[in-house]
């Protein structure tokens, strides 16, 4: 995925690796909240967010409330095997949660076919014209979701309806170093974003977390992202097709179900960046690509 045009600071991106200063003011964007009612984990299964609920398992870091990962219904079977994995090394719960109604998969077949209200569309890369279609599903199938588990969280804790007006959530996120681009401050005004692992001394980068977890005889966790999601690199396809089929599998039919697009739209819709139905390419004929072109920003999924 592209990276923004400006950072946080209106600043070119190339910034954010051009010394200690502007690390420094990223930085300051993650803080603790000196009492907060609760500390939530927005848990998506990546190697980040899992190494976050670990260290606060270990009390390397405040002990988590909850974790909160919220499911789109067509994660890799492999993401569904590690969470229950990860469910007895927690003290605290991991609440799963949901966008009511249709899964991701469902909405977006669905709105291939038929003349519906398109509002959570994934980023298909479209042909004739080339091009890809904007990103609404992150919002729609993992932020949403969260935020109503936390504001429902609020509710049961202080046993109000009116949530209140100043951040009283720490909401953490499995971002690191070099993914300071990716951090933002919150939409609502009851919850304040923290980046523990972009924080001293709990500071890393991606492979930093990957090493963490084998020093410590913890499984690594599998790349974390829904099945089709075209923000995979051709070695994660590679990946799945050779490894894992079932997922592969599904991934082909829904290649081909997805081919209008949506309802009326000009030209047809693809997974893959070749614009080729998905089970026609030799991923091992593909460029290369570097890992960190792709995921979404936000951190809801992908960390």
């Amino acid at each position: 995925m592209a990276s923004p045009t400006h950072d946080l600071f209106g600043e070119p991106p190339a910034a954010t690796n051009s010394g200690g200063k502007t690390k420094r003011r990223f930085a300051a964007l993650s803080t603790p909240l000196e009492s907060p009612l609760l500390r939530v984990l927005a848990l998506g299964l990546g190697l980040q967010s899992v190494v976050l609920a670990l260290k606060s398992a270990r009390g390397d870091l405040p002990m988590l409330d909850a974790a909160i990962f919220s499911d789109t219904g067509d994660e890799k079977h492999k993401t569904y095997e590690y969470l229950e994995y990860l469910r007895p090394l927690c003290p605290f719960p991991i609440i799963v949660t949901a966008r009511p109604g249709l899964t991701l998969g469902e909405h977006a077949i669905k709105i291939a076919h038929h003349d519906v209200t398109r509002t959570s569309s994934p980023p298909w890369f479209t042909a004739g014209p080339d091009g890809m279609l904007p990103k609404q599903c992150n919002s729609e199938y993992k932020k949403r979701p969260v935020q109503r588990e936390i504001a429902r969280m609020i509710r049961d804790r202080t046993q109000q309806f009116r949530l209140p007006k100043e951040p009283v959530v720490e909401q953490w996120f499995g971002m690191t170093l070099d993914e300071l681009w990716r951090m933002a401050t919150a939409e609502k005004a009851y919850i304040h974003n923290r980046y523990p692992l972009t924080e001293e001394p709990h500071a890393m980068k991606r492979h930093h977390c990957e090493k963490w977890l084998m020093d410590r005889q913890y499984r690594v966790p599998p790349k974390s992202s829904c099945r089709y999601c075209p923000y995979q690199s051709d070695q994660q396809w590679l990946d799945m097709q050779q490894n894992h089929p079932e997922d592969f599998a599904e991934v082909v039919q829904f290649d081909r179900e997805i081919r209008p697009g949506f309802y009326g739209m000009e030209g047809s819709a693809y997974l893959h960046r070749s614009r080729r139905p998905i089970d026609e390419i030799d991923f091992r004929r593909m460029p290369n690509q570097s890992e960190a072109d792709f995921g979404c920003g936000e951190g809801y999924c992908g960390s």
